[in-house]
């Protein structure tokens, strides 16, 4: 394992680690202050404030578990020392990352998850379920997802008989995946409580410290699926890519080296194997991740069949669009020479008409479009505040 990627691996690891000692200083240890700063007749006008900050560490010690678990599996699962003190230290935000991965694991594997992956990923399911409604025929069809997260939409396609790659960047993502498909062995088999670090938009303080199951499926069914039709290879259809999708997935023909695109020879190989190589890929929540869409775009084009189908769906709020840090690429000038040139985050966000009329320049032909679609995204069903997305869905097939 590369220095480079053994420190963003146990980084993670450390996070996930560390999470309840940071996030007690953050949470708990400041309004213990509070409430020791409050005039005691005033407390009582509030008793039952210490009570909750009480059951507010419980529930942290809790989740602590869990992330503590979770790490320690997965750094067996991917050959990282079972030590955490010969982990990289991590950073603030991968903390933060953390608590996003506590309401990601609600949103894909809970039961309270279920009215959003109705809107999104049923959506998307239904469409290729249609395409090719023969299950017999579905092992052969190959299903491409960037972006996957930690995983459910991946499983989904598995267990309809379809052979799916999932894509991550983020290894907050895949270690969260790898755990729940990896080391859950009954429906409900962790309880989490991912809605503790929101004190705002509250009808009730229960709703707060009430716990998540996940998953709210078993993981192993798809070996009972396996077993009731053993002429479909369940068990063999689900992997999953750790890398940028640019780099992994793109044409070779982009004549840039940057963050997400490297010269690497194992890069350079996937890439070359990965051409024309699906039949469906499926971007769910990801398109607007991109800092230079057109990138993305290529990419999807270059993995593609000829004839292959591409089902979008989500929201147009571009992640780089307030990232007012600079970066530098390398690419061919006019004489054929590498340069270096100095590129921003963001600048690329397009509207939704602009980004179909380039979709249909980069060589698709759209076959279906659907505009303002409302759904929401990691929030908590309870809340008194969240917000709407209006999603674009479109189908499109490769010229």
């Amino acid at each position: 394992m590369a220095d480079e990627e053994y420190k963003a691996l146990t980084s993670t690891l450390s996070a996930f680690y560390s999470y309840g000692k940071y996030t007690f200083q953050d949470l708990i240890a400041p309004r213990r202050v509070k409430v020791n700063s409050i005039p005691p007749k005033d407390l009582e006008l509030i008793p039952w404030y210490p009570k909750h900050l009480e059951n507010l560490t419980e529930c942290l010690h809790m989740n602590e578990d869990f992330t503590k678990k979770l790490a320690l599996s997965v750094a067996e699962d991917w050959g990282a020392p079972s030590d955490p003190s010969q982990w990289a230290e991590p950073q603030t935000q991968d903390f933060d990352k953390v608590r996003s991965i506590l309401l990601q694991l609600t949103r894909e594997w809970s039961e309270d998850g279920a009215s959003e992956r109705n809107v999104a990923f049923d959506k998307v399911i239904d469409e290729v379920c249609g395409l090719y409604p023969d299950i017999s025929t579905r092992q052969g069809v190959k299903v491409l997802i960037p972006g996957c997260g930690t995983g459910r939409l991946v499983f989904e396609f598995v267990k309809r008989g379809f052979w799916c790659q999932g894509n991550e960047f983020s290894y907050h993502m895949l270690l969260a995946s790898n755990f729940v498909l990896n080391h859950s062995f009954v429906a409900h088999n962790y309880s989490i409580f991912p809605f503790i670090h929101k004190f705002s938009n509250l009808i009730k303080r229960s709703n707060q410290i009430r716990p998540i199951t996940i998953p709210d499926i078993n993981p192993t069914e798809i070996t009972d699926l396996e077993r009731a039709n053993p002429s479909i290879p369940y068990t063999d259809l689900m992997s999953m890519t750790a890398g940028s999708f640019v780099d992994l997935y793109g044409p070779e023909d982009l004549n840039v080296i940057n963050d997400t695109y490297s010269d690497d020879d194992q890069a350079k190989q996937f890439r070359s194997a990965n051409s024309e190589t699906f039949d469906v890929l499926v971007s769910c929540y990801f398109l607007d991740t991109a800092s230079n869409i057109i990138e993305y775009l290529k990419a999807i084009h270059h993995t593609l069949k000829t004839g292959g189908v591409w089902i979008n769906f989500g929201p147009l709020l571009w992640h780089f669009e307030e990232d007012g840090n600079m970066t530098y690429i390398t690419r061919k000038n006019e004489d054929g020479q590498d340069e270096k040139v100095p590129s921003a985050m963001k600048g690329f966000e397009l509207s939704r008409e602009d980004l179909l009329e380039l979709v249909e320049k980069i060589g698709f032909t759209i076959e279906k479009v659907e505009d303002e679609i409302p759904t929401n995204y990691c929030t908590d069903p309870r809340s008194l505040g969240g917000f709407e997305y209006k999603c674009v869905y479109w189908v499109a097939r490769k010229i």
